[in-house]
């Protein structure tokens, strides 16, 4: 499930409660429903691509802290209790530490849990994120379902002023708002790394994704437990990494579990990767951190980029495993993916010169035509 944002002129991001909902594809429950308890049912930890089990054995994510920019976070779930630091909101919230969440879909809970979670919960069986030993920086930018752009530019600004070094974003905008742009820019030269969900709206027009499509962000989609492309994830030269996003069980907000999907449960994925990756080489840069997981993806067929899959499924345990990268940042493919943000860049500028080229043959035309003089 993402966040996203209304087509038109509206300043105000708001969170589609998809129809998929009501038609069942996720639940919120109280008591475990999955033989084995929660963990069992996290089959994203099992794959081929995570391995966490593996990834544990060299690092759990202990001394990271990732900000969750969301709903808040129930910090007294079982499977999050002691993970959650005490953050703030900015969603007009008096006191706000972000260490709740009374949004209807539990949104921010339910990211932070496939980050930190403990499992502790049920007799150990609950929810457990990949970055089990991460901390988790709630910060609250959403409420009553609604997101302000400049809450979530203050959010991004808080976040980096307050120790985390990545941050998670399940927000969506087809706006790319100035002052979400500037945040995420400050964020970027302080040396964070940004992760955002590009968004669920593949069968939707594919509209572009904000803050995902902002140059240097790492802009995650969504895949299947076939490693199938999850067909509601927006697509396009932007994308970097795909993550799980299909029927994900994790944490809601009652104390329960639920199961969902969408590209806000594949970045938290992402983030949780790039915070074992730092756990293992404290001193990394984000840029290296960044090519690491691109450069230990498990690419998509023969291709090193496409628009589905980016750079592949990102593998915590490859990323782990293989020596450190003296590469930074993003590569240069042929869509250009990281310095061509937006997919219509190259065809505007076409559009606009080919238009001065005529405009100009025109005035010509009627200048030699004698038409042309006042």
């Amino acid at each position: 499930m993402l966040r996203t944002a209304e087509a038109g002129g509206s300043s105000v991001v708001r969170r589609k409660l998809f129809l998929v909902l009501f038609a069942g594809m996720m639940f919120i429950l109280a008591t475990p429903a999955w033989a084995g308890g929660e963990r069992q049912a996290e089959w994203p930890l099992d794959t081929q691509h995570f391995r966490a089990e593996q990834a544990w054995t060299t690092t759990r994510g202990h001394g990271t802290t990732i900000a969750v920019l969301d709903s808040g976070c129930q910090a007294d779930h079982p499977d999050l209790a002691g993970q959650v630091l005490a953050g703030t909101g900015f969603a007009g919230v008096a006191g706000d530490t972000g260490q709740s969440d009374h949004s209807q879909d539990s949104h921010g809970t339910s990211i932070a849990a496939l980050i930190a979670g403990s499992g502790r919960n049920n007799a150990g069986t609950g929810v457990i994120g990949l970055a089990p030993d991460a901390r988790i920086l709630p910060v609250r930018v959403t409420v009553d379902g609604e997101t302000q752009p400049i809450s979530l530019a203050e959010g991004i600004i808080y976040a980096v002023d307050h120790g985390a070094r990545i941050i998670t974003i399940s927000e969506s905008t087809s706006v790319p708002d100035p002052n979400v742009r500037s945040a995420v820019e400050h964020a970027l030269d302080r040396g964070d790394i940004v992760v955002a969900a590009t968004g669920n709206s593949g069968h939707d027009g594919n509209p572009p994704s904000y803050p995902a499509y902002f140059p240097g962000v790492v802009a995650v989609t969504g895949v299947d437990s076939s490693n199938n492309f999850w067909p509601e994830s927006q697509s396009g030269p932007q994308v970097t990494l795909a993550a799980p996003a299909a029927d994900i069980v994790s944490a809601n907000n009652h104390g329960g579990y639920l199961r969902g999907d969408g590209t806000s449960y594949a970045a938290p994925y992402v983030a949780a990767a790039a915070a074992l990756v730092w756990s293992k080489w404290p001193d990394l840069p984000a840029g290296r951190v960044i090519r690491q997981l691109i450069d230990t993806a498990d690419r998509h067929g023969d291709a090193t980029h496409d628009d589905h899959y980016g750079f592949g499924i990102v593998n915590p345990l490859k990323a782990l495993t293989s020596s450190p990268t003296t590469a930074s940042g993003f590569p240069v493919v042929t869509t250009d993916t990281k310095t061509s943000q937006w997919p219509w860049t190259a065809t505007a500028v076409a559009i606009v010169v080919v238009t001065a080229v005529a405009v100009g043959w025109l005035l010509r035309r009627r200048a030699v035509n004698g038409k042309g003089k006042s």
